[in-house]
């Protein structure tokens, strides 16, 4: 699950560490996932976002991914400059439409 992250725990922890720090962040991330969704009322009512807020992250998060598959697919980008730059260019974007209209 943890992929080349887990490879880079083993060589930093050893064999039998890494393993267990390894397998703890998969619990800790599990725990953390039931946690929230048996308080997601509390965390919604209490976060201080409202359906506006999420609609905006969601349009930045489409529009992000949107633009990282154009920076890579037509003008054959690397990966990780193109996400960079999407998110930037969505940023920018949805400033554009909210302070100029």
């Amino acid at each position: 699950m943890l992929r080349g992250f887990q490879d880079d725990i083993i060589s930093a922890f050893g064999e039998t560490a890494g393993w267990l720090i390894g397998h703890l962040i998969i619990l800790g991330t599990l725990v953390l996932a039931v946690v929230a969704i048996r308080e997601r009322d509390h965390i919604l009512n209490q976060s201080g976002f409202d359906r506006t807020t999420l609609w905006d992250a969601l349009l930045l998060v489409v529009l992000t991914l949107v633009l990282c598959q154009t920076f890579t697919s037509a003008f054959g980008f690397e990966s990780v400059p193109s996400l960079a730059l999407a998110a930037v260019s969505a940023i920018s974007i949805r400033w554009m439409v909210n302070v100029l209209g």
